[in-house]
């Protein structure tokens, strides 16, 4: 799978885990903490330019500043492929 689809791929489930951090039963809520908090770990193993240890902690409690995190990475790889095309 290429950085972009991993991208969304951790995007998409992202938003999976949001719903999960809101409910009502603490087994699911802390199930998705432990997920969200694997989920930026995976992002900032495979994309460290993109997120410092500090944020990291930020992003691992954070699922909209992970969110945002990842957007500005898409973007950059949106931005290369547009690149690639135009040679």
């Amino acid at each position: 799978m290429d950085k972009l689809s991993v991208l969304f791929t951790i995007k998409s489930k992202i938003r999976m885990i949001e719903q999960r951090l809101a409910s009502a039963d603490l087994t699911k809520a802390e199930e998705a903490k432990k997920e969200l908090r694997n989920l930026a770990e995976d992002f900032h193993s495979g994309y460290e330019h993109f997120i410092s240890s500090e944020q990291l902690g930020w992003a691992s409690e954070d699922p909209d500043y992970l969110s945002f995190l990842l957007e500005e990475a898409i973007v950059h790889y949106k931005q290369m492929l547009i690149q690639e095309k135009e040679f």
